[in-house]
């Protein structure tokens, strides 16, 4: 995984160099939802978010987008099933979701503008990776979600070629036969830099 997420970065990093346009750097603070919180239900503070985009039109911008969220709870003592095989005891539950992405963003204001909103969508993958620790046992479950992900946010111009963004965006993983989908809120905080 780890390996498969370095040479995708490295990829898309090349990318970003070639067509020279802008490259977006965020923290995520994710909520889990649905599925995801009734396993976890503690925010998340670790992660990465990493994007990738040129420029199709005047407001208009097309782009790759991967990232990191790791989901961590430690629960009280229960029972947990897997088949035929019951284990009880305190339970330390870990989701890994990366999301692997095409999107667009829409900034409906002119770019010159000190503040600058914008609403996007990216269509791809979330893989999901969910593990129980019982002690010395852990039980892991991958599964490759659809996701369909809508987002919304502000850029704000620090100075030409760097700006600060504010968004929300949303990630509802689909059923697979592994896996009920992962769903999580995630509230991105990070820096835009454009090429000149």
């Amino acid at each position: 995984m780890k390996y498969f997420l370095l040479s995708a970065i490295t990829l898309l990093c090349g990318i970003n160099l070639y067509s020279q346009s802008s490259f977006i750097m965020s923290y995520p603070i994710g909520f889990p939802m649905g599925n995801l919180h009734d396993y976890i239900s503690k925010t998340s503070y670790q992660g990465i978010n990493l994007e990738f985009l040129k420029t199709a039109k005047p407001g208009v911008s097309v782009g790759l987008e991967t990232g990191w969220n790791v989901f961590y709870e430690k629960a009280d003592k229960a029972t947990y099933k897997d088949g035929t095989t019951s284990i009880s005891g305190v339970t330390f539950r870990y989701t890994n979701a990366v999301p692997i992405l095409a999107e667009s963003k829409w900034y409906p204001m002119h770019e010159t503008k000190v503040t600058n909103p914008y609403v996007g969508v990216g269509v791809g993958t979330l893989f999901v990776s969910r593990s129980t620790d019982f002690g010395l046992y852990r039980i892991t479950t991958d599964s490759w979600q659809f996701c369909v992900r809508p987002e919304a946010g502000v850029l704000f111009s620090i100075e030409p070629g760097l700006k600060a963004m504010l968004g929300a965006k949303y990630y509802p993983g689909f059923n697979t036969s592994k896996l009920d989908g992962q769903g999580f809120l995630s509230i991105n905080v990070g820096f835009v830099f454009s090429s000149l």
